[in-house]
């Protein structure tokens, strides 16, 4: 093995520093269900006081809640992605997916629920209904601005104008918009002006022209007021959910990878993960340097490692984001080659070399992937000193998540927790062609009942956050990774005296 990215001896020294700081074991690796968390005095007076989650991953770039959807295919869909970003979190599409999937998923969560569609969906007045029908199912929409052939609007087709009409042969003019007048506005207006047209004339969708008249672009009421009823939703500012990238290494890093990525850098990605099991390698290494070489600004979470000297490979080779966990995950069985450390020392050690690297001038990031079984274990995966969380057994559960769901055998509704390395998974790449070999499983595919809405378990789990930062005395994310403490080791038994309940 190769020293050299071993930590040097002051390094050695920074990290142990760090883990007496957060009361963490320096002797031992530990995961979440070791190490317990004593209370503290509190002047917090009620739960409810406790409502800002909000954690930062990028420079100017924060997250409503410190949560980010697990990449996997069973669990990050198109649903599910907008769904956790509507509560404040953020959804990678897979990179197991073929390019042209992730494609369109990159499409339809920019065109969601958005105040500001820059690029909306058009068709011409003499189409006909059914010919409407098929693009708004394509992207996931209800509605289309109508344009002549100047590219100019001329209406608006909107949910009521076809919602009860059975003959899709109608022509789109004789059904758009009615007897409503069209109002529309200078593709310069700020969201406060267009605001203020929409709740005047109580219109949904303000298509904005430029000097010409043709269509630039299109303002919708839907998304402009969206922070009334999602206020921490993940926003880009511009009136549209954060877009995030992912990209695969491979044996080598190729120039058809490096086409994926600028296929995705089109999009208008605000981040790529780089995703692979085996990050400290010289596959991440050359993938990390081209894509840094193309686009210098495009921010990088790479990922996995979970041992210190992974963290530090990864940050000087150019990530921004270092993704940490090998092994801790549900439906992972990396763990039974002997390789991986638990799971609270893994992000730990490796937020210590972030610490470091930030130290000298430039922000880095930790994300824990893996191992969070409840609200808890986010609470001191953050204590350790991740930014986030990434998680997919709290997810797979939920009705938006990518796994279709069915009866089993005991009358209850499930669905499939697939390990990405598991045989099942490396089957279905086998299938779509973005894998060339079936490999060791170091995964399992398990059932797991459907339990709620996105929207119902992402409560669940800040109600039970906001229970643990009132012990703690903290009343943000950022003052519980400041402030937060471990107690001593436990033993097996203190853990089943704390669970044994269940």
């Amino acid at each position: 093995m190769s020293d050299k990215y071993e930590l040097t001896k002051n390094e050695w020294d920074h990290v142990n520093v760090y883990l007496q700081q957060k009361g963490l074991p320096v002797d031992r690796n530990v995961t979440f269900d070791d190490m317990p968390l004593p209370d503290r005095y509190s002047e917090v007076r009620s739960r409810p006081e406790i409502n800002d989650f909000s954690t930062e991953i990028l420079p100017g770039f924060e997250l409503g809640i410190p949560i980010i959807l697990a990449n996997m295919v069973s669990v990050a869909g198109l649903r599910s992605i907008i769904a956790i970003q509507r509560e404040g979190g953020l959804g990678v599409p897979p990179q197991m997916l073929p390019l042209r999937e992730r494609l369109e998923m990159l499409e339809r969560v920019g065109r969601a629920e958005c105040a500001h569609i820059y690029n909306p969906l058009t068709i011409g007045p003499e189409k006909t209904l059914g010919e409407a029908k098929q693009l708004m199912n394509k992207f996931g929409i209800y509605s289309l601005v109508v344009v002549n052939e100047e590219h100019r609007p001329i209406g608006i087709l909107s949910t009521r104008d076809w919602k009860y009409e059975t003959d899709d042969q109608k022509l789109v003019q004789d059904l758009m918009g009615g007897r409503r007048k069209l109002y529309t506005a200078s593709k310069n207006i700020s969201f406060e002006e267009a605001g203020e047209i929409l709740r005047k004339h109580r219109i949904e969708k303000l298509p904005l022209v430029d000097k010409h008249g043709r269509l630039d672009s299109l303002m919708t009421a839907h998304g402009l007021f969206y922070k009334h009823h999602h206020p921490r939703a993940t926003g880009d500012g511009k009136g549209q959910f954060i877009k995030a990238g992912s990209i695969g290494v491979g044996k080598r890093f190729t120039p058809d990878h490096l086409k994926e990525v600028e296929a995705q850098a089109r999009k208008g990605i605000r981040l790529l993960l780089i995703d692979t099991a085996r990050a400290f390698s010289i596959n991440t290494k050359e993938a990390i340097e081209a894509i840094k070489a193309r686009f210098p600004k495009l921010p990088l979470m790479v990922g996995n490692v979970s041992a210190p000297e992974g963290a530090k490979a990864l940050f000087e080779w150019g990530a921004d984001i270092v993704k940490v966990g090998i092994g801790p995950g549900a439906p992972c069985t990396t763990r039974h080659t002997g390789i991986g450390i638990p799971q609270l020392s893994a992000v730990a050690k490796s937020a210590a070399i972030a610490k470091l690297y930030s130290e000298r001038g430039t922000r880095r990031y930790i994300v824990a992937d893996g191992g969070i079984k409840n609200p808890g274990d986010i609470v001191k995966a953050i204590i350790a000193g991740a930014d986030a969380v990434m998680c997919g057994g709290l997810f797979i559960g939920t009705v938006e998540s990518a796994a279709p769901s069915y009866i089993n055998k005991d009358g209850l509704r499930v669905k499939n927790y697939i390990g990405s390395a598991s045989f099942h998974a490396q089957s279905e790449r086998m299938g779509s062609g973005t894998l060339d070999r079936i490999r060791r499983p170091e995964g399992m595919a398990k059932e797991m009942p459907v339990i709620g809405t996105m929207q119902e378990v992402t409560g669940e789990i800040l109600d039970g956050m906001r229970s643990a930062m009132s012990y703690l005395g903290v009343k943000s994310v950022k003052e519980l990774r400041l402030k937060g403490r471990f107690d001593l080791p436990q033993s097996s038994a203190g853990l089943y005296e704390g669970t044994k309940k269940k």
